[in-house]
């Protein structure tokens, strides 16, 4: 199974951001994949990028904040 890591903009860089109930289903990496956005705790971030790490079975994901 890959997990997912993930990377928030700051302004300046992307940070990584932890989130306690981040995905290790490879149908849940996927809908977020088609998805675009994610909503947490009333926060709306948008995926603007993501990559495949094999070797170390992850999907990082690099968003940023948005106001929709």
């Amino acid at each position: 199974m890959y997990s997912a890591e993930y990377m928030l903009w700051n302004g300046k860089a992307f940070q990584e951001l932890e989130l306690a109930d981040s995905s290790s289903y490879t149908m849940e990496l996927a809908e977020r994949l088609l998805d675009h956005y994610m909503v947490r705790s009333g926060t709306t971030y948008e995926f603007v990028y993501s990559v495949l790490d094999a070797d170390r079975r992850k999907v990082l994901f690099f968003m940023k904040e948005v106001d929709l």
